[in-house]
């Protein structure tokens, strides 16, 4: 998994604190936004599993959207896109949590690494299981 330049950051910054050598007062949180489209046939929306993703990561979470728009298309066609694309773009949040969907969108995944933003997928958050667990990461920038 490569990390963003934030990341990269905070992890040197708590590696000197657990030293001794810096304040970790100072750390920046990662700051999220949930993204997600709307079910088909009625479910309900994946973004309940996505902050406890999040939040089991000690993410912060600036938003969560939930979008409507056709699977075959690029999700950066939907229309609440444009509101997702502000944060990154402004660096109001460093990542996107969304599901797999968007995972052979190949304009979403270089558009957000040429901004050094990161996605992370979350499989099957509304799968047939009970206990899904929302701290198993499957793709990251």
């Amino acid at each position: 998994m490569r990390h963003t330049p934030q990341q990269q950051a905070r992890r040197a910054a708590l590696a000197d604190a657990a030293a001794g050598g810096h304040e970790v007062g100072s750390l920046a949180r990662v700051r999220v936004a949930l993204y997600d489209r709307m079910p088909a046939r009625g479910g309900s929306p994946a973004l309940p599993v996505h902050r406890v993703f999040a939040e089991a990561r000690d993410w912060t979470v600036v938003t969560a959207i939930t979008d409507a728009g056709p699977l075959e298309a690029s999700a950066m066609t939907w229309p609440l896109w444009p509101r997702v694309a502000e944060l990154v773009e402004s660096r109001q949040v460093d990542g996107i949590v969304t599901s797999p969907w968007a995972t052979s969108d190949g304009d979403l995944l270089g558009w957000l690494r040429e901004r050094h933003a990161f996605v992370a997928f979350i499989d099957d958050p509304l799968g047939s299981q009970a206990g899904v667990d929302a701290r198993a990461p499957e793709t990251a920038l």
